[in-house]
């Protein structure tokens, strides 16, 4: 029985001291600038975590390529109204979730990735198979320095996933952020972010003006079921009717083609933007 009082010993260390108890084994343990990082594995996926037991990336060991993490399949959702992409720019890389499933899908799709930490750059490529890839192009910089470079764009996709171990990282903030952001956008671009819906609800509610500011409206948003996020959808174009029998078909078309959910996620838009009375 003395196994179990040490056991308990070492969990109330853990408690005490805030170390995450994550749910299988510690494969990688490292610190930045920033923050922890740890990479864990479990029975049937890979984990990457920022000092707490949110997961930030996850990797499906037998699919490698598949979204794992809902949030990350909301963020197709710009494939509602327009096509596939061949250009996409990645703000915030974890474990490269999203990346490697537009290089695997689109073949031609170059992809733009931008990440201020050198060592998740590194994590992912040695844990979660982020492919060496010419199609790539990988940037260690902070999210504002890179969309300001005067060689940065156009688009046809700009998906932004910024969070830290306390959520929304304080770039999101920034007044004049999807302002840029809406200028890198071809003529049918679509920008997807990643909103977490926690206590920072003032913070919410000024992402929510000012994307509906920089791009007039034309934005709705894709609840993640069963959890506290919301994927923002915003539009260079104006947007087509949603409760039309062509986008009813469209969604089990992308269904099919890609193993999406994307039936359901266009009742949960239409419910989640009061489009249902349309």
């Amino acid at each position: 029985m003395a196994w179990i009082g040490r056991a308990l010993a070492r969990l109330q260390d853990r408690m005490a001291n805030k170390i995450p108890v994550y749910k299988g084994e510690v494969i990688y343990s490292g610190r930045d600038e920033y923050g922890d990082i740890a990479v864990v594995q479990e029975a049937t996926s890979r984990t990457l975590h920022f000092g707490s037991t949110a997961r930030q990336s996850t990797m499906l060991m037998a699919h490698p390529t598949r979204l794992a993490l809902s949030y990350t399949r909301c963020m197709l959702g710009g494939l509602f109204f327009a096509p596939p992409p061949r250009s996409a720019l990645m703000l915030g890389l974890g474990g490269g979730s999203l990346p490697k499933f537009l290089l695997h899908q689109f073949e031609d799709c170059r992809v733009e990735a931008v990440e201020m930490r050198a060592r998740v750059v590194d994590v992912a490529r040695r844990y979660f198979a982020l492919p060496e890839d010419p199609r790539l192009v990988l940037h260690v910089q902070p999210a504002e320095e890179f969309l300001w470079r005067e060689d940065a764009g156009p688009y046809d996709w700009l998906l932004i996933d910024l969070h830290n171990r306390d959520g929304m990282a304080p770039v999101l903030d920034h007044p004049d952020l999807f302002v840029r952001a809406r200028s890198l956008l071809g003529q049918r671009g679509v920008l997807a972010a990643n909103l977490w819906t926690g206590k920072e609800e003032a913070f919410l509610e000024r992402i929510r003006v000012r994307l509906d500011q920089a791009f007039e409206r034309q934005v709705l948003f894709l609840p993640v079921a069963g959890k506290r996020n919301v994927v923002a959808l915003a539009f260079a174009s104006d947007l087509p009717d949603l409760t039309e029998r062509s986008a009813r078909e469209l969604a089990g078309q992308l269904q099919a083609q890609y193993d999406v959910e994307f039936v359901d996620f266009l009742g949960d838009i239409l419910r989640y933007n009061g489009l249902t009375g349309r």
